[in-house]
């Protein structure tokens, strides 16, 4: 099950208070909620409240988390990917960069990673990764995926789009912005840049979107119940 960083929608205040406020991503998987971050730090929970600091096996820093196939996988800096089959034990893996890797995400089949100096790399299970190419050199901070598609966001307008994880394609922005965030959500994917929010039904065309509050353009998740045109 894959939720991403929305899943904050979904947690009450008093959920959320005994979770390090700083945890970078959070998801759901396996009867567990998982958060990385700050630092090498991962906490699991079984019921959103109560939180246990788990060994991360990594003095690196870990950005994002994702959960498929039955395997929680975190990444970070210096490359760092480390999975777990149960959200407690886990285990340092080789993800073939030696560059920041900021986000991840799971869908149809495949795990995939990105970061710093344009780094994709994809797995079928998350502990053998291979590097694809990505045609840019921005950063890439966000990933998303929805309708058979991983989208992924970064400096300087940049957006890529894949339909089976390995082939990448640019999509025209119409912005010079760094994008930082991406999601898919209510049948379309949403991507911020500072004040600007950016929205696709197919990940080729964008589109700024006036009507999502500004407060969620500076840095909040979308509300559960914000209507998108």
């Amino acid at each position: 099950m894959k939720i991403g960083f929305p899943l904050f929608w979904l947690l009450s205040a008093s959920s959320l208070a005994g979770m390090d406020s700083n945890s970078t991503s959070v998801i759901f998987g396996h009867g567990l909620y998982i958060t990385v971050g700050p630092g090498p730090g991962i906490q699991s929970s079984t019921d959103g409240v109560t939180w246990t600091k788990r060994d991360s096996r990594t003095p690196s820093s870990l950005h994002a988390v994702a959960y498929g196939e039955g395997m929680f996988v975190a990444v970070g800096n210096e490359g760092t990917v480390v999975t777990s089959p149960d959200g407690i034990e886990w285990t340092r893996r080789d993800a073939v960069t030696d560059e920041r890797l900021r986000a991840i995400a799971f869908g149809g089949t495949f795990f995939v990673t990105v970061g710093h100096a344009g780094t994709i790399a994809i797995s079928p299970d998350g502990t053998r990764w291979t590097h694809r190419k990505s045609g840019t050199p921005e950063r890439l901070p966000g990933i998303a995926y929805g309708a058979g598609t991983f989208v992924t966001v970064g400096w300087n307008g940049t957006i890529l789009f894949s339909r089976d994880a390995r082939r990448w394609t640019h999509a025209t922005s119409g912005t010079t912005l760094h994008l930082s965030r991406i999601e898919y959500h209510q049948g379309q994917f949403v991507a911020r840049g500072g004040k600007s929010v950016l929205v696709s039904k197919d990940a080729t065309t964008w589109s700024e979107n006036s009507q999502i509050s500004s407060s969620v353009a500076d840095g909040g998740a979308l509300p559960r119940n914000q209507k998108k045109q």
